[in-house]
């Protein structure tokens, strides 16, 4: 029994100092690699470059500038023309041919004169003294005229005149003067109506005058004398202001 447990023991022991000198040589191998690994590291160290790009700006970019275009070539100027010969003088008259008198003036038209004409005033004598013109149209000049320089009116051409129940629209007063009552017709008292019958042209101007009833002392020349300085807006035969004849009454009254 003995001698079986001994034999045990000793296989045992021999195992285990194989074990430790198999760790032993494997451990030295894997230092001894180590070591070798270690020396070609610090022999041939790798070199890693890093390369750092740096980001260059944005340059603006200029427009285009087009190229102008080339200037045309100045045109050659025109060759100066020729100066024509001068011409000869015209000849002089010869003196046996007749002179042309000159062109007489123009007349001017003449001025319109406050009076009556030469030839209504006859050849008999007259104690009334009257003024010598070529119209009663206007009024009278402060000054005397000459009757000898005093020339006849040319006659006007007639303005058609139209009749005042044909008008669409009648005249009216502008500016109405009122005659003056005169001092003789207020002492005798006299009232009554001057009856004129006017004719009023494309303006509104009065250019005859023409009395159809009279009452005396003054009244008619006062009624006379006072439209001839009214003024009217003419009468209108449509759009258009026409030549008409109206009657208008004066009526004198004395006031209390």
């Amino acid at each position: 029994m003995l001698s079986v447990s001994v034999a045990r023991k000793k296989k045992k022991a021999w195992l285990v100092w194989i074990t430790v000198v198999v760790s032993l040589v494997v451990h030295v191998a894997v230092y001894a690699y180590s070591a070798e690994i270690a020396k070609r590291i610090k022999n041939d160290p790798r070199i890693i470059k890093v390369v750092l790009q740096s980001q260059k700006p944005e340059v603006e970019k200029k427009p285009e500038v087009k190229p102008e275009p080339p200037k045309p070539k100045p045109k050659p100027k025109p060759k100066p023309k020729p100066k024509p010969e001068p011409e000869p003088e015209p000849e002089p008259p010869k003196p046996n041919k007749e002179v042309p008198p000159p062109s007489e003036p123009l007349d001017e038209p003449p001025q319109e004169i406050f009076g009556v004409t030469k030839d209504s005033l006859g050849n008999a004598g007259s104690a009334v003294a009257v003024r010598v013109g070529n119209t009663l149209n206007k009024e009278m000049e402060k000054e005397y005229i000459d009757p000898s320089k005093i020339k006849p009116l040319a006659p006007k051409k007639k303005k058609q005149v139209y009749a005042a129940h044909k008008l669409t629209a009648m005249p009216a007063w502008k500016t109405n003067i009122k005659p003056v009552y005169t001092e003789e017709a207020r002492q005798e008292e006299v009232e009554g109506v001057v009856l004129l019958e006017v004719l009023i042209d494309e303006k509104g101007r009065v250019r005859r005058v023409k009395v159809l009833k009279k009452l005396g002392y003054g009244l008619d020349e006062a009624a006379v004398k006072a439209i001839k300085k009214s003024r009217f807006k003419p009468g209108m035969m449509g759009n258009k202001p026409v030549a008409t004849k109206i009657q208008i009454p004066f009526r004198f009254v004395l006031e209390d």
